[in-house]
């Protein structure tokens, strides 16, 4: 269905934009910044960055922290997002705190420019990790920290698309949560970039039952920002890989039963 880079950034865009009440969508995603923001000591008068910002659940309290002298630019490429967040921000009354609209993969901003950078479960979008982890580091000033959270691999059901594509089509799916899924892996990215003293924490992020539509949500039309090999599946491969999929998770809920717990990790580093 989204086939090229183009086409998966339009895709992420009408998702975010179609979320017009994301502040309400339950506590989890208040809760899930909060404690970003206090994973990192925050002080009067510092520059922060907050990529894929949102509604500014992360940037419009940080903004409070630094201030009167410190700022804080929220970057975020949905314009409904920024727009719930614009409205906030000036119900508060808040001046020192720009927002841009832009994909955070293609912005160009100073170096050594910020003292922190935050990312709130926004990483996983982006098509090259390697390539905006650079620029963090790039962007940050020495001694600064970057920070952002990210699913552990036990959650969104993620091991068993991936099984069920292996065992079918020996396809090694691509999942978007894959690449930072695990403690090691954020680890080893983070150093291999140019960052130190990394530091990473597990919380629960959410404990909920599994969808009861989790059958009719599409594999191939999720999102894969480092490419979708499913895409080339005939459509009778695709429904066999549905049907199979939906075998798994009923598996795993006579097994387990219908909760799951969703872990995310909690990760800082610095320059």
């Amino acid at each position: 269905m989204f086939n090229d880079r183009s086409d998966y950034k339009q895709q992420v865009i009408e998702f975010f934009d179609r979320r017009t009440a994301y502040d309400r969508e339950g506590n989890s995603h208040p809760r899930e910044a909060k404690r970003l923001l206090e994973y990192v000591p925050i002080e009067s008068g510092q520059a922060i960055l907050d990529l894929a910002t949102g509604t500014g659940l992360l940037a419009i309290p940080a903004a409070q922290k630094v201030a009167p002298d410190g700022s804080v630019i929220g970057v975020d490429i949905s314009s409904g997002m920024l727009a719930q967040a614009r409205k906030k921000i000036k119900a508060e009354g808040i001046n020192n705190l720009e927002l841009i609209e832009a994909d955070v993969e293609s912005v160009e901003l100073a170096a050594e420019q910020f003292d922190i950078i935050f990312c709130c479960s926004a990483l996983v979008y982006i098509s090259d990790l390697s390539k905006i982890l650079d620029k963090c580091y790039h962007w940050l000033k020495i001694g600064g920290c970057f920070a952002f959270t990210t699913p552990d691999k036990t959650s969104n059901l993620a091991e068993i698309r991936i099984k069920v594509c292996r065992d079918l089509f020996d396809i090694d799916l691509p999942h978007i949560i894959r690449p930072l899924w695990t403690p090691q892996k954020c680890r080893t990215m983070l150093v291999q970039s140019g960052f130190r003293d990394v530091e990473i924490e597990s919380h629960l992020y959410n404990k909920s039952k599994i969808d009861e539509n989790y059958g009719s949500a599409r594999i191939e039309q999720e999102f894969y920002p480092r490419g979708n090999p499913l895409s080339n599946l005939s459509e009778a491969e695709k429904d066999l890989l549905q049907a199979e999929y939906q075998k798994a998770v009923e598996q795993l809920i006579a097994e387990k039963g219908i909760w799951q717990e969703s872990i995310n990790l909690y990760i800082k580093a610095f320059k």
